[in-house]
């Protein structure tokens, strides 16, 4: 699922302190309960769902097959803005990544 050809979602490199703030966030959320992240959008992670229409890829996560593409894209922010997002797909417990979006470009104009 992870989508490294999108050069402007997933750069191929990132900035210093990235890849440990990844890891912190992922760690993080490794322990809360689907709910509580499907639940409200929580100030913190600035989780939510796609509204794909009003984002700089309007046709979602193209590349996965139909089956994957019928579940909603969601997304989780690293740090308050300066780590950009981390998009991808929720089954079940898993959230699979599918952008490291370490420059916002899918909602370019926050």
């Amino acid at each position: 699922m992870f989508d490294s050809t999108d050069g402007e979602m997933c750069p191929a490199q990132f900035g210093a302190g990235y890849t440990q703030t990844l890891m912190a966030r992922l760690k993080d959320l490794s322990t809360w309960k689907v709910s509580a992240f499907t639940g409200l959008p929580n100030k913190t992670i600035r989780n939510h769902t796609h509204d794909w229409a009003k984002t700089a890829r309007p046709t979602g996560f193209a590349h996965l097959n139909e089956q994957f593409k019928a579940y909603p894209g969601w997304q989780f922010c690293l740090t308050a803005n300066a780590h950009g997002r981390v998009h991808g797909i929720l089954i079940d417990d898993t959230f699979h990544v599918v952008w490291l979006d370490q420059d916002h470009a899918l909602y370019p104009e926050k």
